[in-house]
């Protein structure tokens, strides 16, 4: 019986001490799905696919050997115990997935392998929902969600399209549902549509998330900001702050977004009695729903598909590895689409969670060791509400620290810029944007099933948990040195930083890890 690192199970005396040793758990999903990232974003040089046919061939050619001397090295023979290399299993896993990743991008029209006629522009005609806009003098433009192709063709149904537009719609908004035509091409941007004709079919209010609309309708002082971090969808004004101060991933609906949402349904079902059963079938339905009501964005997709693995898990009485839920997430979703490797947010998403895992729950442990904040048994409800308050900025820093690190690489790559303080303004973000999203949900479920009912009082609060994150966010725009320019790191640096990353024991690894992080950041 194979055992975590961090337990051992007595046996019977005599043996070993009256205790076996445990064996580290060497997990395979991570290795996966690390492999089908990388091929999915590189999938020419993943498949070796430049002048010697397509990658599918390369795929069946060398993959499936890779994946039997993989299974050959890891086979637990008696015979040959001994002779076991996990590691160079895992090495070969991860090259047989970066195969199939490769496989499976060009086969969704991604690579030099891929059909030339997949990327070519077209004409195309499809329905959509509007989920972002903006105007400069006559000229609109918009991102769009399609739902539905009008015209027959063999290019897929896009994910998310930027449509332009040369005169500008008058009355549209972000929710509508609309008919868009015109020129579609991939760029390095993602699909756009240059569209010769818009047409609005479904007002936002009549269409099948009219409900919430409605219900955001009685937000007054910040309704664009309501509408941004609840569903996802819109430009407050307050977006350029947001940018600054480094604290887009509060607006933008992610796994933060559906784990706030899960810990105050869990609460309520809890405190109402709720069964264990009817408790996880419930949370299913909420996430799913969330998911839904958010247009299903990457970084949502993703978040979704990590809660449902935490939650067959627990189904089935399951204790999982750290990195298992964020890696069968990932599976997952390539497998579904091999695009999601190149979407940014998706990117930012999967770096992020795998720094709060290793550096943020290392943090969290090593804390907790040198300064429990735990009350005692007769502590009054003051104080223990106190140190509750002082445990969660201890770990909420480590944890935004984590994430600000593990996303800096991918964040200068794609755009040049740095955000320093993007921990620290986390920290003072993550109150208000804690209440707004917990005020928020019941106003939107509630006005949804009974309209116009008496929530003045939740509406109240919500309006003031978003006037305080506005506050905060417009005041950490204006630290010094909140958002840098900075140039592009190289890509040894890239393949140096997950390092900072493994596991901490104690304060003199914790001091390592500084030193390194100083050490690449000069270097840089």
């Amino acid at each position: 019986m194979r055992l975590s690192a961090r337990s051992a199970v007595p046996t019977e005396p005599g043996i070993a001490g009256d205790a076996v040793v445990a064996e580290p758990a060497r997990p395979w999903l991570p290795w996966l799905a690390l492999g089908m990232m990388l091929g999915c974003m590189a999938p020419g040089a993943a498949a070796l696919a430049v002048g010697a046919g397509s990658a599918m061939s390369w795929w069946w050619c060398c993959g499936v050997p890779l994946a039997l001397a993989a299974a050959w090295f890891e086979a637990p023979i008696p015979r040959w115990e001994r002779a076991r290399l996990p590691l160079a299993s895992r090495v070969l896993a991860l090259a047989a997935a970066a195969l199939l990743g490769g496989a499976l991008a060009e086969r969704a029209g991604a690579g030099p392998g891929a059909d030339p006629a997949a990327s070519a522009p077209r004409l195309m005609e499809l329905e959509g929902t509007v989920t972002t806009l903006g105007r400069l003098g006559y000229h609109q433009w918009a991102t769009l969600s399609p739902s539905r192709m009008l015209l027959p063709t063999d290019a897929p149904l896009p994910r998310r399209l930027s449509v332009d537009v040369e005169d500008a719609l008058p009355g549209l908004v972000v929710g509508d549902l609309v008919r868009v035509r015109g020129e579609w091409q991939r760029g390095s941007r993602g699909e756009s549509i240059d569209a010769v004709g818009v047409e609005r079919l479904v007002i936002r209010e009549n269409g099948p998330r009219g409900w919430a609309w409605r219900a955001l309708d009685r937000v007054q002082g910040h309704r664009a900001l309501a509408e941004s971090l609840l569903i996802g969808q819109g430009s407050p004004p307050e977006l350029m702050d947001f940018r600054r101060s480094g604290l887009m991933h509060v607006l933008a609906v992610s796994g933060m977004h559906l784990v706030i949402a899960v810990m105050l349904a869990s609460w309520l079902m809890r405190l109402v009695g709720l069964g264990w059963w009817p408790r996880q079938l419930a949370l299913v339905a909420l996430v799913a729903g969330y998911t839904w009501l958010t247009a299903a964005s990457p970084a949502t997709m993703r978040a979704l598909a990590m809660e449902l693995s935490v939650i067959a898990m627990g189904v089935m009485a399951r204790e999982p590895h750290r990195f298992a839920a964020m890696s069968l997430s990932v599976i997952v979703l390539l497998v579904m689409d091999p695009l999601y490797a190149t979407d940014i947010g998706f990117q930012l998403s999967i770096v992020a969670v795998a720094g709060i895992i290793t550096l943020g729950m290392d943090l969290a442990r090593l804390r907790e060791r040198a300064l429990p904040l735990a009350a005692w048994p007769l502590d009054r409800p003051a104080w223990r509400g106190l140190l509750w308050c002082g445990r969660s900025a201890c770990d909420g820093f480590a944890i935004g620290i984590s994430a600000t690190l593990a996303t800096a690489p991918i964040i200068a790559w794609h755009f040049c810029t740095a955000y320093p303080w993007s921990a620290l303004a986390t920290l003072f973000a993550s109150p208000p944007a804690t209440g707004a999203l917990w005020l928020g949900l019941p106003c939107l479920g509630l006005d949804g099933l009974f309209p116009n009912g008496p929530w003045e009082g939740l509406y109240a609060g919500l309006e003031a948990s978003l006037h305080a994150l506005a506050v905060v966010v417009s005041w950490a725009a204006t630290w010094p040195g909140a958002m840098l320019s900075v140039g592009v790191p190289s890509l040894a640096m890239v393949m140096l930083w997950p390092l900072l990353f493994i596991s901490l024991r104690d304060a003199r690894d914790l001091a390592l890890r500084v030193a390194a992080v100083c050490a690449l950041l000069l270097l840089w």
